[in-house]
Order: C-alpha cells, then structure tokens, then sequence
C-alpha cells in the first residue's frame, strides 16, 4: 500500500486532531510539474528572472507594442516601403517553440526529433509534398545562422512581422511589382526558389527590434504606462514572503539594465506587504544586465552599480562581496557560487527563456531549474474542456493498436500456412486446427482464404479507424491553435519544445506564484519514465491504453 493509499484511509479528523487540516487539491492551472525529482527542503536559494517571469506582460498590447515599433523603425532606418505600415499584427498565428528558416523564408514546427512537420512560406501553408521536399534530408539545428528559435515569448512579434513580410514580398513578386529592398539579382545563387532575400527579412527585422530595445524606445514607452503593459500578480509577494520566511535566500538576475529593473520591480512589488516597503527587501542579491547565457559561459567580472535614487554609477572593487541589498552588474556563474557560497543542487533558478535561462543553467552548471510557461494555464483549460475528446480519441488509438496486434498474429499464421504449403511440412505453432495430424491441402488452402479475407476486413476496419482519428486529432488541435495545434506535442510525439522543456526542466509551470500554493519544503515527486516494452508489459497484465492515460 501506497503512503497516499494509507493516508487516504486515515479519517480526517486524526489529522485535525494532529493540527491538520485537509486542503483541497491545488487548482490544475497552478500547479508545479515535475521532469525530475527536487526537494526544496534541499534548495537553499532561489534565483528568479524577471521579463515574463516575476513581470507578467499583458500578452497583445505588449507584442503590438514591439511590432508596430520595429515596423517602423524598419521604414525609417532600413529602406522598407511606407506601404508594409499597413500589415495587421496577429496576435493568434505564431506561438513559442516555432522555428524561422531564414533562408527559405518559412517558419515551421517539428517534433521532438526536429522532424519538420507543419510549415508556411509567409502566411500561405505549405502541403505535406512540399514540407517533404524542402526538409527530408534537412538537420534543423537551432544554433545554425539558418534558423532562428522562437524559445520566448519576446521572439513572437518578431515572428509575425517576418512572416507577414515574407508573404507582402512574394505577392509583389507575383504581381511583377518591385520587392526591393529584398530583391535578389537574377544570378544570385540560392537554395531558394524565390527572388526575394528572405534571410535579409530576418536579418532586418532581428536589427530593428534589438534597436528598439537598445535605445530605450520600447522600455520608455513602457515605464511610462506600466498599468497598460504589466499585469501584477496579486500573489507574487506572498510566495516571495513565504519563500524568504522558510530561511531561503532569494535572488534577482536579469538581463534587463538598472532602471528599467527598478521600475518594473517597484510597480511589482514595492509596499505589497508591510514589511517591504522596497522591492529590494525581498532578494539577497540583486543581478541586472547579467548577459545570460553568457553569465553561464563566460567570465565576466561584476561590478557594483552605486545607486542614488534613479542616478547610478558603475564601480569595479578589487575585492568584491556581494551584499544584501546591493546592486551589481554582468558577473558570471563561477564568480557568483564563490561569492555566495552556494553552488549546484543548492541553487534553484527560475526563468522563461529555454535557451537563455533553463538550458545553460542545466548544461554549464548544476543548478536546479524551473521553467515559467505562462501558456500553460491557456494549454490545461483546453484539456480539462475537452477532456470528452481527449477520451474519445484515446479509445480510438486503443481499438488501432488491437487491430495492429490481430493483423500481425493472422499474418504470422498465414506465412506459416504458406510454408506449410511449399514444404508439406507441419506448422510449429499458431494453428491450432493442424497441430496434431497433417491437413490435406484443400484444407490449408481453404484456411489461407479464410485468413486472408480476415486480414482484408481487419485493414479496412483499421483505415476507417485511422482516418477517425486523424479528423478527431485535428479537431482537438483546432481547439489550441488551427494554425499550429497544441504548444508540447506534435500528433503523437512531443513537440520541439515539449522535448526540450522534459529536458532542461526540473520542475515547470504557469507563474512564480504558484509557489505559494506548496510548501516551501515540498518535495516534487516526477513520475515515473516509461519506455515501449512498460507498455507491453502493462498489456499483458490487461491494462488499456486509455487507463493508462488516464493514470498518467
């Protein structure tokens, strides 16, 4: 018996009597998921990111916000005709985990083998035979010039606005207009088919958008109206509170410059509670333009921000110590565990960024990590309101993999019917009508029909049941995006970024303030990894397919 069947025997009021009471399960949409198992009774500080991890955007006015900035920077400063002013952003077409090849000028999504599996040359879909012609012989790796990752959720309207590009130049040049300033000359070579320099698309949009972020014009308009682009967290400071008040030693690292962190993290957080009336309060140590990922790769010295107000200055210190309440400045990983004292397991960071927050932190240290997803309460809603589908489909598959099996054995039976034949030997198993004594031929021919007709009614049956289940997956996906279906799988397989997020995540979920709905000593329990043969094993103990969906 189980510790939770145990417990789950006890009445409840042996643990009220205890000084317990039974707490409802945590809401589905703030709960913490767990890749591997991590006891917080382990971690003694925490780090956390702060764009789109302790901030929360307002999704659709922060991302017009940078489109329509970079739009038209992209007119002012790079050549681009007034005219691509009039491209709507859609907030609903790309969405994290996406890939941009710039040199064909696509973006697509694959599975978790990086298997191209969706695509769209601008916003016009690319069929099955054109996905296969393009990319069947293709490794996709992300950190090829090629390809650009969308791995957060400040890469989307960058995204967009390529792909709306891509798609006003290719009707231009099936117009015969002009496409400049993207034209490539008649005898340029190039994989791509078309005339238009789509990797200076990319290569424009990615120097238009960092410019916006450089020369303050995006954060400015920003710090200027917090309230329009910043969604606080009503139980942000509380997990913070909790997290602090169960002896953990808290810490900001952010890419973000001084005062943008300092206005971001005062509209977050300054006078919540009592005892912080200073954001400041709350974190050990306070990191800002930490560089990520190349706080984890390089070696960086820190430098001390010194800090007047809204006035600061940047001091290097020959011997330096990191103290409470203090600013500093870049720094690296190395420096940071000798400073603090604290390294590998003891260290929990949390992030968005897969690349720049969870895969360095994984790859060129130890640390501990979790994953902020805010799509995911958006992904858990949709499954718990088609939770009927989901079953449907699932019994779906379980009925194909019976049929599979059955096909397989008749077929089995039918070759050795067949050598029966060619031999006139007698069948070592699987027939049981001819096992004891040797059949005439008519006999064995008359069961080879008998089979083969089987088998013929079995694979139509199983085309039927095939074709069901597609409909029944793209209507699933439709429910999450009819453009890209759901954000963590791919049909059967993981997406790219499931994958990656199984990888590099300890532990992951929506908002950092989930935390406050678990002990600040809990223990993440992951469950347990299967390979195929679990399965055929759990088949031959009777278990379905569907239960054991439904028990994972």
């Amino acid at each position: 018996m189980t510790n939770h069947e145990r417990f789950s025997k006890i009445p409840t009021r042996v643990f009220e009597g205890a000084g317990f009471s039974r707490r409802p399960e945590v809401e589905l949409s703030r709960r913490i998921f767990a890749n591997r198992d991590l006891e917080l009774s382990k971690v003694e500080m925490i780090g956390f990111d702060m764009d789109y991890t302790l901030a929360v955007y307002n999704k659709e006015p922060m991302e017009r916000l940078q489109y329509d900035l970079t739009l038209q920077r992209m007119i002012e400063n790079l050549g681009y005709p007034k005219a691509i002013g009039a491209l709507n952003y859609d907030p609903d077409f790309v969405l994290r985990g996406l890939t941009i090849d710039k040199r064909n000028g696509n973006i697509f999504k694959s599975d978790a083998y990086n298997h191209v599996t969706r695509a769209y040359h601008g916003r016009a879909a690319l069929s099955a035979e054109q996905i296969q012609e393009e990319y069947h012989d293709t490794v996709v790796k992300i950190t090829s010039d090629d390809f650009a990752s969308l791995d957060t959720l400040f890469a989307l309207p960058e995204a967009s606005l390529f792909t709306n590009l891509v798609d006003y130049f290719s009707q231009r040049l099936a117009e015969d207009k002009s496409v400049e300033p993207v034209q490539l000359p008649l005898h340029h070579e190039t994989e791509n088919r078309t005339r238009i320099n789509t990797w200076k698309i990319a290569h424009d949009v990615r120097t238009a958008i960092d410019s916006i972020h450089k020369d303050g014009s995006l954060k400015g308009i920003i710090v200027a109206d917090l309230p329009t682009y910043i969604l606080p967290d009503e139980g942000l400071a509380l997990a913070l509170h909790k997290l602090r008040s169960a002896g953990k030693k808290l810490f900001l690292l952010t890419n973000s410059h001084w005062p943008y962190t300092q206005s971001v993290m005062s509209y977050l957080l300054d006078n919540r509670l009592e005892a912080y009336p200073d954001w400041r309060r709350y974190f050990d140590y306070v990191l800002v333009a930490g560089r990520k990922p190349a706080f984890f790769t390089e070696r960086q010295p820190f430098d001390e921000l010194v800090v007047d107000g809204r006035d600061f200055k940047s001091q290097t210190f020959d011997t330096l110590e990191l103290r409470r309440e203090h600013v500093y400045h870049k720094g690296n990983i190395k420096d940071f565990e000798r400073l603090t004292g604290y390294s590998a397991g003891q260290i929990l960071y949390v992030g968005d960024h897969i690349f720049g927050d969870i895969m360095r932190s994984r790859k060129d240290s130890r640390w501990r990590t979790c994953l902020v997803v805010e799509e995911l309460e958006r992904e858990l809603g949709l499954f718990v309101k088609h939770r009927e589908e989901i079953h449907e489909l699932a019994l779906v598959d379980e009925k194909r993999h019976v049929l599979d099996r059955e096909i397989a054995e008749r077929r089995s039976q039918i070759d050795q019917l067949e050598l029966l034949l060619e031999e006139g030997a007698q069948p070592k198993v699987g027939v049981e009508i001819l096992k004891d004594a040797l059949a005439p031929a008519e006999e064995i021919a008359e069961l080879l029909k008998t089979y083969n007709k089987e088998v013929d009614q079995a694979k139509r049956e199983l085309r039927q049941l095939d074709e069901e289940s597609r409909k029944l997956q793209d209507t699933l996906e439709d429910y999450f995006s009819p453009t890209w279906g759901m954000l963590f799988r791919e049909n059967n397989e993981l997406s790219r970024f499931g994958a990656e997020v199984r990888q590099y995540a300890c532990v992951y979920t929506s908002r950092v303030s989930n935390m406050l709905q678990y002990s600040p000593m809990h223990f993440f329990r992951a469950p347990r990894e299967l390979m195929s043969h679990d399965y055929a094993v759990a088949d031959s103990r009777g278990l379905s397919n569907v239960l054991r969906i439904e028990e994972l």
